[in-house]
């Protein structure tokens, strides 16, 4: 016993530490239960997250490449696999019906999950197994199975699986000693996912690039960069006041309804949505060392043309349902930009400020008076080398001196 402690103090605070995820960190415990004559075949791991489309991940490792089976897809949000050398991590993220998938319910997981704990032997192959997956893990030559429910401070439910090959299974001694190498992984994997928590809530709320600004320390009120963007600025029409005819909860389904259209769009051409703004949002569209001005102002062009095929499809089902279309109006402009902290000594926001926003917003607002669903300026039409028509130049309320304003055609 005191061999293994020894090797396990010397992973744990040692090759573990430079675990940065929970996929690393899983192959990297798994390793080194191999290298103790564990002979792990196949571990399976559960960690309940905490994401606006995901309410857990499970990562599966095998020992060598192999098929990781099929998954109900009705469940999964995403799904990824990863060598690690001759392993196989298998990485899948659920969505909230995944607790009433009948796959959950006749697994070992579902047991662990109820009880705590599990340790059950697997027949050899062709026998009756107490678990469907079991009939899997004879196959590979699996002879036992231990798995438990993870201490943890997160408040996240952690839930492991493993399975070893090794003739007579585990035995007693050696469920002893994979229990406490557990409550080393535990303490590891808390960081991990306590870090992944962190830069996870930071993207939901504050976007990808701010969010992970955030999360590397900038944090301080007043610090800025200053940026080259094509900004978008886009605002519902007459939602405030058709709002107040439908009941609340009705009115967050249609805010969301359009959200997820513009934003959509948005993302799917590289632009990073910074604000939501009542029912207004805005977002960037980043110059960077590969990405040019033009780059950037014909992504903007083409979340444009995406968005609108959206709404479009949106308003079909809309209709169909007896409710009225939505519509709203693009202003876009480019230019340099403040991009960082604003607020407060204790509530800050990451948002992006100066004159190349105020002028996309102000062309907004111009849309309904000037009739057009999509306007932007003489200064954005170049850089993009669009089809663009010129409505004249316009006094901006809040800007210096006359702005010309185009149609997007």
């Amino acid at each position: 016993m005191t061999g293994f402690r020894d090797e396990l103090l010397s992973w744990a605070t040692d090759e573990a530490t430079d675990c940065k995820s929970i996929a690393t960190l899983l192959d990297s415990y798994c390793r080194l239960l191999c290298r103790q004559g564990f002979a792990i075949r196949r571990c399976n791991m559960t960690t309940a997250t905490i994401h606006p489309l995901m309410h857990n991940t499970r990562h599966v490792w095998f020992d060598r490449a192999t098929d990781a089976g099929p998954i109900n897809p009705a469940v999964v949000v995403a799904r990824h696999q990863y060598r690690f050398g001759e392993s196989l991590m298998d990485e899948v993220f659920f969505n909230a019906g995944a607790p009433q998938n009948p796959q959950f319910l006749v697994s070992p997981f579902f047991v662990i999950e109820q009880e705590g704990q599990l340790h059950e032997a697997i027949r050899p192959e062709g026998e009756e197994q107490r678990f469907p997956v079991f009939n899997d893990l004879a196959r590979l030559g699996c002879t036992d199975y231990y798995g438990e429910t993870l201490r943890n401070f997160s408040g996240l439910r952690q839930c492991i699986g493993l399975a070893t090959e090794r003739a007579g299974g585990f035995g007693p001694e050696g469920v002893g000693q994979v229990r406490e190498s557990l409550r080393f992984l535990s303490l590891l994997l808390n960081t991990v996912i306590e870090s992944t928590t962190k830069m996870t809530l930071a993207n939901v709320y504050l976007g990808n690039d701010p969010g992970q600004r955030v999360c590397a320390g900038m944090i301080h009120r007043g610090e800025v960069v200053s940026i080259e963007a094509a900004v978008w600025f886009s605002d519902l029409r007459n939602f405030t006041a058709s709002g107040e005819d439908l009941p609340p909860e009705k009115v967050v389904e249609r805010l969301n309804d359009y959200f997820e259209t513009v934003v959509g769009a948005i993302h799917a051409a590289g632009g990073e949505t910074l604000k939501f703004i009542g029912d207004a949002v805005l977002a960037i569209f980043p110059v960077a060392d590969d990405i040019g001005p033009r780059v950037a102002c014909q992504s903007a062009c083409a979340a444009l043309r995406d968005a609108t095929e959206r709404l479009a499809r949106l308003n079909e089902r809309l209709l169909s349902d007896g409710e009225p279309a939505l519509e709203h109006g693009v202003g876009l402009h480019v230019g340099t930009a403040s991009y960082g902290n604003v607020g407060g000594s204790h509530r800050l926001d990451f948002t992006v400020i100066g004159r190349t926003v105020n002028i996309a917003s102000r062309i907004e607002s111009q849309c309904a008076q000037l009739g057009a669903t999509a306007l932007c300026s003489r200064a954005f039409a170049d850089q993009a080398g669009i089809e663009s028509r010129s409505l004249g130049r316009f006094d901006l309320k809040g800007v210096a001196g006359p702005v010309e304003i185009h149609v997007v055609q």
